[in-house]
């Protein structure tokens, strides 16, 4: 049996219909940087022409599954380095393959404007995760656990 198709999404007009739920879920679990990606939406950083501002909706049998968004790095404001942030999976959606795809697109898109790549893996399974996807550990950066090159 094959598993269900995902489909992933750049947002342009507005978030998901579902985003709320999963922005829920999220803080359930204690993960408050869903609530970032909401306050910088509404802030209209990713509304304008500026390609390093891109959030993507991960869909599954047409449901919201995850998202994530590539950004300036806010905190080593280089010019060759972008940010991966704000990645989410809902949990009935995790182990699927989401998570993966998502951060396939994120790394495309990142890696077709920049040669660096960031994040903050927040935990264990997080930088497993990251560094399964190429990552490689690194302290070098403020608030930077990984860095990827192209």
């Amino acid at each position: 049996m094959n598993p269900p198709a995902i489909q992933i999404v750049r947002l342009a007009e507005s978030l998901p219909d579902d985003f709320e739920a999963l922005r829920h879920e999220a803080s359930a679990e204690s993960y408050r940087f869903v609530e970032g990606l909401r306050e910088e939406w509404l802030a209209g950083h990713y509304a304008g022409s500026d390609d390093r501002f891109a959030a993507f909706a991960a869909f599954q049998q047409g449901e919201l599954a995850g998202i994530g968004a590539l950004t300036p790095d806010p905190y080593d404001p280089e010019p060759d380095l972008l940010r991966v942030r704000h990645v989410y999976v809902r949990p009935l959606h995790r182990g699927s393959g989401v998570g993966r795809a998502l951060a396939a697109a994120l790394i495309q898109q990142g890696l077709a404007l920049a040669p660096r790549l960031s994040l903050r893996a927040g935990d264990p399974h997080a930088a497993a995760f990251w560094e399964a996807n190429g990552f490689k550990q690194d302290a070098g950066g403020r608030r930077r656990s990984h860095l990827l090159t192209r």
